[in-house]
């Protein structure tokens, strides 16, 4: 008898198919199931995969053994026939029909009638997590957190497709925006919450480290034009699962899904919220202007490289939906943060742009947040602090959970010398983005102006670690120059910040190098500011004011800051508040410089930056005691 035929005879063939289509039937249960369980997305993959390992030991028992009448036996060879395995045969085709009919059943029943169940539970309120003090050490164990707060995940990529990953991260981060703009409601920043995409951290550590205590966490599988969504809200202090839900919509539908599933979480945060509805907009009706927006924002979100392609996907989005705000107010962030990443970039023509997508946005909606964020800062950049500060005070009422956009608040203060303003407002963002290593970065700095030196060198190693590597480097420069002066360390210190600082202007490379050994031999400055300043005389386009504060050479320094020239990205503004810097802020000119860039009218209208006053005597000139 031939290989197929004795096949046949053991059954073997069917057995193969029967349990086949068994374990597809079984799949079917557990995508149906397992999502209103908890279980997580990998746990079909990974019943799957078991089944599928299974498939080896069914056929070769089905080779190796037989049913008769009394029981299964081993198998005895051709020369015996066995009524039996016929009577198998119909049992295991039948059995396979069964599961074929079932599992498409079950397959309609989720594709066309299951629409999602929510079954909340009741959260345990925890203590309210105090305030940072100035003096308290934030290396302590930390306080409980807040069960007013939250942190969405990103959601798992379950298409066949891979390049569908932008919509897992679009859904997700759409949720995010929803839940923080709810009153009383905080919500972990996007960028923390999603650096747990490739990490395997269980649920309790997650919440400790971002400070939450519920979690939100799910999937996306798109087929085609239809898209199902699960997703769950986790209690961090105990794993315990309080919703889940399973959602099948049309792409064209998914405003009113993230609608669907953000009123799911507040009922079932009802209690230490009180939030009984939640509204979405509907952004935009062209499927296509939508799929570039999340595209492009989530390239946004990578910042670096990912930015001109990022800008390059905003456009299209509103070439095809011209009334798309969003789109307008995520462009006019890209095209304002262009020059930082990019050197080649021409600043004006990047703040231009900005503006002209902010007002865009500003149009369709006047309270849009990210533009008017992006607004406030354009405004900060044209000197106009207090019109700059009401901007971004609008925005965060809109978005008070929007840590980019508190950070930016903290530079408009740092920028007039608030210090102890800007220090709790990077602390702020810190809190809702604790695993960003520009805020810690930024707080720093305010510590560093303070003289809190230690603080300070600790934030800005976190912040490098973090990520913040080129702004860390440039603090810490500032940083031993406060501490111990020029000499072998200022040096180091100042040779890392250039090797890890992109942003320096390639016209400028050569300068910055060859000045190094100034900040180690003070004698060498001068010779130092001439070569800068045959530099500036070449590129007179290039903002050299920083690099002659930091060598200390404050006349220089001040006629660099008051040469007219194209907008720099104000960030000598944000670092002449340390106590370093004293010489430059107390000497006659600084005023002339203060007046160009709106400092003096916005002191005038408030008060004088910390640490300083205007001094009694003339001529008119800041008397600062650090």
């Amino acid at each position: 008898m031939s290989l197929f035929g004795e096949l046949k005879r053991r059954n073997v063939i069917r057995a193969g198919v029967s349990w086949l289509t068994l374990s597809w039937l079984l799949v079917a249960i557990a995508d149906l199931l397992f999502p209103y369980l908890g279980f997580p997305a990998a746990a079909i993959r990974s019943l799957i995969v078991g089944l599928l390992i299974a498939l080896v030991p069914v056929v070769v028992l089905a080779w190796l053994l037989e049913l008769t009448p009394n029981g299964l036996r081993r198998d005895r060879g051709p020369g015996r026939a066995n009524p039996e395995n016929a009577r198998a045969a119909r049992r295991l085709d039948q059995l396979s029909v069964v599961c074929i009919l079932a599992a498409l059943g079950l397959s309609a029943l989720r594709e066309f009638v299951l629409i999602e169940e929510v079954s909340p539970g009741r959260p345990v309120t925890v203590e309210t997590a105090a305030p940072l003090l100035d003096d308290e050490d934030d290396t302590a164990p930390a306080a409980p957190a807040d069960p007013r707060s939250i942190a969405v995940l990103p959601f798992a990529n379950m298409s066949p497709d891979a390049e569908n990953a932008y919509l897992a991260d679009g859904m997700a981060e759409e949720l995010l925006n929803v839940l923080s703009r709810i009153d009383g409601l905080k919500v972990a920043s996007r960028t923390s919450s999603f650096s747990f995409r490739d990490e395997a951290v269980a649920v309790r550590e997650i919440g400790q480290r971002l400070g939450v205590a519920h979690i939100v966490d799910g999937s996306v599988r798109r087929q085609g034009d239809q898209v199902r969504i699960a997703a769950q809200l986790i209690r961090a202090t105990d794993d315990r699962q309080l919703w889940s839900g399973s959602f099948d919509r049309r792409v064209a539908d998914l405003f009113s899904l993230q609608e669907d599933i953000a009123q799911a979480i507040t009922n079932a945060l009802i209690e230490p919220l009180g939030v009984r509805e939640v509204a979405v907009r509907r952004a935009t009706d062209d499927p296509l202007a939508y799929e570039l927006y999340l595209r492009g924002r989530q390239l946004f979100a990578q910042r670096g490289a990912s930015l001109m392609p990022a800008r390059e996907l905003l456009r299209r989005a509103v070439e095809h939906d011209s009334s798309f705000a969003e789109a307008w107010a995520v462009l006019a962030a890209i095209e304002y943060v262009l020059p930082s990443y990019f050197s080649e970039v021409d600043n004006l023509t990047a703040r231009l742009a900005a503006a002209d997508a902010a007002s865009k946005a500003l149009a369709l909606i006047p309270d849009e947040a990210s533009a008017l964020a992006v607004s406030a800062r354009l405004a900060a950049d044209r000197g106009e602090r207090q019109a700059a500060l009401n901007l971004v005070d609008r925005s965060l009422a809109v978005d008070p959970n929007n840590a980019n956009t508190l950070m930016w608040k903290g530079l408009t203060l740092l920028e007039t010398g608030q210090i102890a303003a800007a220090r709790e407002v990077f602390d702020r963002a810190r809190r809702l983005d604790p695993l960003s290593g520009i805020h810690l970065g930024w707080l720093a700095s305010t510590e560093l102006v303070d003289g809190r030196f230690d603080r300070a060198e600790a934030h800005l190693d976190e912040a490098h670690a973090l990520g913040w590597q080129g702004p860390a480097s440039a603090w810490k420069l500032k940083l031993v120059l406060n501490r111990d002066g020029y000499g072998p360390g200022a040096e180091q210190a100042y040779r890392r910040w250039i090797q890890d600082d992109g942003r320096i202007e390639p016209e400028a490379a050569e300068t910055y190098h060859a000045v190094a050994p100034a900040f180690g031999k003070p004698e060498l400055a001068a010779e130092a500011e001439a070569r800068i300043l045959a530099a500036a005389a070449d590129h007179p386009e290039l903002d050299w004011a920083p690099l002659l504060l930091n060598l200390g050479r404050t006349e220089a320094a001040l006629n660099e800051l008051i040469r007219p020239k194209p907008p720099s990205r104000q960030i000598t503004l944000m670092m002449i508040w340390t106590p370093v810097d004293r010489p430059l802020r107390e000497h006659p000119r600084f005023i002339e410089f203060a007046d160009q860039v709106g400092l003096m009218t916005y002191w005038n209208q408030h008060h004088w930056p910390d640490h300083c006053k205007m001094a009694e005597d003339t001529p008119v000139r800041l008397e600062c005691d650090r």
